[in-house]
């Protein structure tokens, strides 16, 4: 497993402090690989992270807690499931931030979208 550089993250120093970030990340055309992650550092470690994937409306949230490599993920219909290691696995939390699992299936992660995150402390 690798971690995707393809994209372009923005995050608002101004609410980092606090132990609250908000930022949006730009995935290029570059073909994803499904077992490789993308890794945001927000400078702590989160209790909560939500990942939006704006361009198809598909949300994975963690809580602290929760198993590492999974979410509870909502699709534009508003169906809920918990997405677990093994299946289509998740969102990881890290020291300085958090992995999402770009498994296609998964949805969060997609060449071309652009995404949204807030991680609360």
């Amino acid at each position: 497993m690798a971690e995707n550089i393809a994209r372009t993250v923005t995050l608002n120093p101004t609410q980092a402090n606090g132990q609250v970030a908000v930022g949006k990340v730009v995935f290029d055309a570059t073909t994803i690989t499904a077992a490789d992650y993308t890794e945001i550092d927000v400078g702590f470690r989160p209790k909560y992270v939500e990942f939006i994937n704006a361009t198809d409306r598909v949300g994975g949230e963690h809580y602290e807690g929760m198993a590492d490599n999974s979410c509870i993920k909502t699709v534009a219909a508003g169906t809920r499931t918990l997405e677990v290691t093994g299946g289509n696995g998740g969102i990881t939390l890290t020291d300085n931030g958090f992995r999402v699992l770009q498994n296609a299936t998964l949805a969060l992660i997609l060449a071309s979208k652009t995404c949204y995150f807030k991680a609360f402390a």
